[in-house]
Parts: C-alpha cells; sequence; structure tokens
C-alpha cells in the first residue's frame, strides 16, 4: 500500500520545498552566480511530509563540483585579450615617442574546477492557527561553506606589435621597440600569475543567510505555499580573492509561489497514477547594489518542476529547473553588457520515510547544462527533515 501523507504532513512539505534557494557561493551576474542555488531542491517531501505544525529542522549536506564557468556563448570563460600602448619614449630618448607601438596578447581560455562542501542548517516554525484559512510559516537558513578552487590560464605571449614596422625602419628602433615589449609581456605575465594565486585559494567560513515568510494553503489535492525569501550578507567576502563563501555586501529579495498536486490522493493500487505527486516553484529574485564593488546584478527568474512516485515509505522521482536573469548588470560606468545568466539543471532523487519518527532522508543528484554567464555544477545532496513537536 502507498503511504498517504495528512494535510499538515503536505504543509510541511511544501514550506520546505518553497523555502529552497540557498547557496552555492563561489561577472553575467557577479562573479557568474547568483543568490539562486544551481541546484534543485524538489525531493520526495513534496509528497510526503510530517505531522506537527510547531519548531522543525532540515539540515542538509551538499557536495559540489564546479567544473566550468561558462561565458556569453556557453563556452569556457577566458582571460581578457590586451593591447597595452608601449611607453617607448624615455627609453628611445625620444626616437620613437611613447604610445607609437603596441603590444598585443590574446586571450587564452580559463580552466576552472572547485570542489565544495557545505551544510546548510534550516531552523523554522509553522504555526497552529491560520490566517485566511491558511498557516503562517518562518524560517532562518544559514550555510557553512568549505571551498577548495583550481584556476589555471597560460601565460599570455605577445601575438603582435601595432603598427608593424614601415619600410627601412632603423634596426635600432625595432631593437628598441623589441625590447621594451619584452618588458612589457614580462609584466603581463607576472599580473596573470597574481590574479591566479588570488583565485587558488582554500575558504572556509559561513555563506549569506536566508529569512523567511511564508503563507500555505491546503485545498482538496493542491497545496499552494506563497511569500519571499530575503537573503543577508552575513558571509565572509573578500573583493581580491577568489572563492568566497559569501556574495558580498548587497540584499536579495526573493518573492514567489510554490505548488503541488496529488493525481491520486487516495493512492488506489489499481490506478496508473497512485502514489504521484507533481510540483512547481517559480520565483523572482532582485538584488541590490554590491557596496564592496559597486556592482549590481540584474534581477532573474527562477523556476522549477518536480514529480515522485510514493511506493510505501519510499519514493522515487526528479526535477528540472532553470534561472534566467532578465535585467543587466550594472556597474559604475552603465549597463554591462552581454552579462546575462542563464542555467539549466535537472536530476534524479530517491527519498525514504522513517515510520513513526515525523523524519525522513532525500538523497539527490543534480547537472546543469545549456549555461551562459554561469557556473556549472554537479552536486550531490543529503537532506533530512524532522518535525521538532
Amino acid at each position: 500500500m502507498h503511504t498517504l501523507p495528512s494535510g499538515k504532513q503536505h504543509l510541511n512539505a511544501l514550506l520546505l520545498i518553497a523555502l529552497a534557494g540557498l547557496s552555492v557561493a563561489t561577472q553575467a551576474a557577479e562573479n557568474n552566480n547568483l543568490r539562486q542555488t544551481p541546484v534543485g531542491f524538489f525531493g520526495g517531501d513534496m509528497a510526503a511530509g510530517f505531522d506537527n505544525t510547531g519548531f522543525f529542522v532540515s539540515p542538509y549536506l551538499t557536495s559540489l563540483d564546479i567544473y566550468k564557468v561558462a561565458d556569453n556563448n556557453g563556452n569556457k570563460i577566458s582571460f581578457p585579450a590586451r593591447t597595452i600602448p608601449m611607453p617607448t619614449g624615455v627609453v628611445a630618448n625620444g626616437l620613437v615617442p611613447s604610445g607609437t607601438y603596441s603590444a598585443n596578447y590574446a586571450s587564452v581560455p580559463i580552466d576552472f574546477n572547485q570542489k565544495q562542501q557545505q551544510i546548510n542548517i534550516l531552523l523554522g516554525y509553522l504555526s497552529e492557527q491560520k490566517y485566511a484559512d491558511g498557516h503562517i510559516a518562518a524560517a532562518w537558513n544559514l550555510p557553512m561553506v568549505s571551498q577548495t578552487r583550481e584556476f589555471y590560464f597560460a601565460p599570455q605571449t605577445l601575438s603582435s606589435i601595432t603598427p608593424a614596422f614601415p619600410v627601412n625602419t632603423p634596426a635600432l628602433q625595432q631593437a628598441i621597440v623589441n625590447g621594451v615589449a619584452n618588458v612589457v609581456t614580462t609584466k603581463v605575465q607576472a599580473a596573470g600569475a597574481n590574479y591566479m594565486s588570488n583565485q587558488n585559494k582554500e575558504v572556509v567560513g559561513f555563506g549569506d543567510s536566508e529569512l523567511s515568510l511564508l503563507w500555505l494553503k491546503e485545498q482538496d489535492r493542491l497545496k499552494i505555499a506563497a511569500g519571499a525569501s530575503l537573503y543577508v550578507p552575513t558571509g565572509a567576502y573578500q573583493v581580491t580573492r577568489g572563492p568566497n563563501p559569501g556574495f558580498g555586501n548587497f540584499y536579495t529579495l526573493r518573492p514567489g509561489v510554490a505548488l503541488t498536486y496529488s493525481l491520486n490522493p487516495n493512492h488506489v493500487e489499481e490506478v496508473w497514477d497512485a502514489g504521484i505527486t507533481v510540483a512547481g516553484r517559480l520565483s523572482f529574485g532582485m538584488n541590490t547594489v554590491n557596496k564592496n564593488t559597486n556592482y549590481r546584478t540584474g534581477n532573474f527568474v527562477y523556476g522549477e518542476l518536480g514529480i515522485v512516485k510514493v511506493q510505501g515509505n519510499w519514493g522515487i522521482g526528479t526535477n528540472a529547473f532553470i534561472t534566467q536573469q532578465v535585467t543587466d548588470d550594472s556597474n559604475a560606468s552603465g549597463t554591462v553588457a552581454n552579462s546575462r545568466y542563464l542555467n539549466h539543471g535537472l536530476g534524479p532523487f530517491v527519498s525514504f520515510k522513517l515510520p513513526s519518527q515525523n523524519a525522513g532522508f532525500n538523497l539527490q543528484l543534480n547537472h546543469n547544462f545549456d549555461a551562459k554567464n554561469s557556473i556549472m555544477v554537479r552536486s550531490l545532496q543529503l537532506r533530512f527533515i524532522k518535525a521538532l513537536q
């Protein structure tokens, strides 16, 4: 027989679905990342929650392999091409004025890999009393993040000097220009090595907190959760460091709604849809200016769909999700072109409800694809959910 969740069980499960969102910390969105995790959150708990209103806790462990950072074309990001006017005037004693020639360096692709372990503690309270025929829930989500980044690009070598030397250019003048180009190349490569050293770091610290307030209602087969989350910059963040547990000194407000629908609430064995629940959620994120960098990441939309089949205390299903930035980034110079974040992902999950314990586990695998201006992630997440009273 299929396990039939009670109404309160559904409400608690939907609450956790609606709260999901923070956080995977690592420009598109600044540093190719948003305060919207590139990991889906729908699991077996969309169909089987827990009986009690009151306090609840949901710790979850996520292991992430950020294997690529995609540019605006979906390719690896690159260290940009550079054109540097050469200061030849002093060296040439006026023979070749500074800026007459420029040293040119082609872009080089960046190999990126970041291993990340993250523990989130989600604490909340679901009211027993109803308001407008729905329960009110409040929650706090705090991540502890450990990051190890491997970041590499080949040294930029001189690709050309412009303009080309005119016919009959004296050999001494050519030697002076080439000598200055070698000095510039040494400095370019030293700057690149210094940049990589600031990226190849190991860091541990708290991430940004998520504060949520929701209204939840059950109506026949349909369960509704509507509300908003506010992300607060409590995480460790340094502008000059590559990996950071926090996103910076700015806030993100993310209103949204989540729905679940049971196709067969009586779980009749003979019917094809026995034990099947479908779910969806949609949210809209709005960011303030990062005071550390004077950079504002554009607003974004997040959508997720999920389906689960329940058999006894077990559930198996899958989810799929998309994050799409809908306004451009901006900085002190104005709008940042080709900056909109796009990320798709999907993955299976399996869940187990502990009999008579008001608790359960959810194990989930996710993989990103078809991304632009975005980190790309493979992840494995183990989530535990427990009603405290």
